[in-house]
């Protein structure tokens, strides 16, 4: 039950998130009420790093009427006076010093614990003991706030408190994220009436970005009077080509048989390594030129070049390369201009990750919810639960086929039996088992603890005897990844997933 309150309160912080974009205090409310019901707790807040580099308390929810009435009016007067000292310095808050520590910080007994902070300590000194723990708020290592939750009078927190505690304190990232990323477009749009139709694009397209790298494509070889626009983005080293315009037929095939292509091999991508733009006012006379380059140039038909870098997080992640057909500088607000489609393509990807983040932790959330409710709804048989796993598994890995397997000590040596499976006939399956413990991928996984992988079972590198054994039996190769089943450190089983495409 108390997962199950868990899960679901998380899915509806993610809910939350999803239908509230630009705002961030609907889902602080909800993450807040979450907190004060699933914790018992008199108090919850919300601190922010605002653009003053100080630390604020952006929102609090406290029941003081409780506290008041078992501790005296001192509860009142000591949160009025916690209140008055922000906003403060980072180093100088509780929450700065979870965000220093980079780790939810737990202090069950303020009053008499150990390495409790003098400011804790001497707060409970004046209104009585209580119990604490603060997430630290972390965007890309860095920390934006923390959040809080108080007992009085103390009882510690649990290991599932401090877990789900950091959940929230993610989820809470992901708003203020999704919130800044929201006002940074639409402060784009108010600022830049020249790139409208760029944002519409990207608040038309918030889970594809491709439509947004074309709409920057065409509209910055028109706007800066170009000949051709390509737009690149560099994905785990590797430099694709995701937009352009076209030239000529010829020219074209060229171009698209040229990418993908490792980084290292695209010498043009060096003139913007350094987050700067580069300026080509002649692709026959400037000596900076790489001859790559100068011949791709020859054979589109140019001569003069505009390169801006798309940076993400003081990293190249892309490149933007407009061309004219003749030679010549190039203005400084044609330069201003693309370095600003370079942010929205930056800003586009940005959304596209979040909300893809966001959908699916979401559908993972939810699918754990809704085993859980097999759980409390079959107690005795757990054949439901089996296939409801199953049916999530199937969706949320794209599988072909699964299967939960259960260890049977029985015999004269421990075998695995097929308990459930999904995507090969039952008769297929069920005859290649029982299998001898020993030797199969059940076996590795529980003696390793965790998910094993197999990316080529006929084929590959170190895969069981037995998990080869049962391919050849069924016929079929397959990647694979097993997860044990654990119970009080014994491996009772195993649950896996297979794809026949070798993904």
């Amino acid at each position: 039950k108390e997962a199950l309150e868990q899960q679901t309160a998380t899915s509806e912080v993610l809910a939350v998130i999803s239908s509230s974009i630009e705002d961030t205090q609907p889902v602080f409310d909800k993450i807040m009420q979450s907190c004060q019901r699933l914790f018992e707790s008199g108090r919850v807040s919300i601190a922010l790093i605002r653009d003053d580099g100080l630390m604020h308390i952006a929102h609090n929810l406290e029941a003081l009427d409780r506290h008041v009435a078992v501790y005296g009016d001192a509860v009142q007067e000591v949160a009025d006076k916690i209140a008055a000292q922000f906003p403060r310095p980072v180093r100088e808050s509780i929450h700065g010093y979870a965000i220093h520590k980079r780790r939810v910080l737990h202090f069950p007994d303020v009053l008499h614990g150990a390495d409790v902070p003098a400011g804790l300590r001497e707060t409970a000194g004046m209104i009585g003991n209580y119990s604490a723990i603060v997430a630290p708020m972390l965007w890309e290592d860095e920390g934006i706030g923390a959040l809080q939750v108080v007992r009085m009078p103390p009882a510690p927190f649990t290991d599932k408190d401090i877990k789900l505690l950091k959940t929230f304190a993610d989820q809470a990232v992901i708003a203020i994220q999704n919130a800044r990323l929201f006002r940074e477009t639409k402060e784009a749009l108010e600022r830049q009436t020249a790139t409208a139709e760029i944002l519409k694009v990207i608040a038309a397209s918030p889970s594809d970005v491709q439509p947004v790298f074309d709409a920057i494509a065409a509209s910055s070889k028109r706007l800066l009077g170009g000949f051709s626009t390509t737009v690149f983005r560099i994905v785990d080293g590797v430099l694709h080509l995701v937009a352009f315009t076209e030239t000529n037929a010829a020219a074209d095939a060229t171009l698209t048989a040229t990418f993908p292509r490792p980084i290292a091999e695209f010498p043009p991508l060096a003139m913007v390594s350094d987050g700067q733009m580069a300026r080509v006012e002649d692709t026959e006379s400037d000596p900076g030129v790489p001859e790559m380059l100068r011949a791709l140039a020859r054979q589109r038909g140019y001569r003069s070049m505009l390169f801006t870098p798309l940076m993400r997080d003081a990293a190249v992640a892309g490149m933007i390369a407009v061309t004219r057909e003749a030679p010549g500088p190039w203005a400084e607000h044609h330069a201003q201009l693309l370095r600003t489609f370079a942010d929205q393509a930056v800003i586009a990807i940005e959304n596209v990750r979040l909300l893809n983040e966001t959908k699916e932790a979401l559908e993972r959330q939810t699918a754990t919810a809704e085993v859980l409710q097999v759980i409390s709804g079959s107690m005795a048989d757990a054949r439901p639960v089996f296939d409801r796993i199953l049916a999530s598994a199937e969706v949320l890995f794209d599988a072909d086929v699964l299967g939960i397997f259960l260890i049977d000590e029985s015999g004269a040596a421990p075998s695995v039996t097929l308990a459930a499976n999904r995507g090969m006939s039952k008769e297929r399956i069920a005859a290649a088992f029982p299998i001898p413990l020993q030797g199969s991928a059940t076996q590795q996984a529980i003696q390793h603890g965790h998910v094993v992988t197999y990316a080529d079972v006929l084929e590959g590198e170190g895969v069981p005897a037995g998990l080869r054994r049962l391919a050849q039996g069924l016929g079929v190769n397959y990647a694979l990844a097993q997860a044990p089943m654990m119970w009080q450190g014994r491996g009772i089983g195993a649950i896996n997933a297979a794809r026949f495409d070798m993904r």
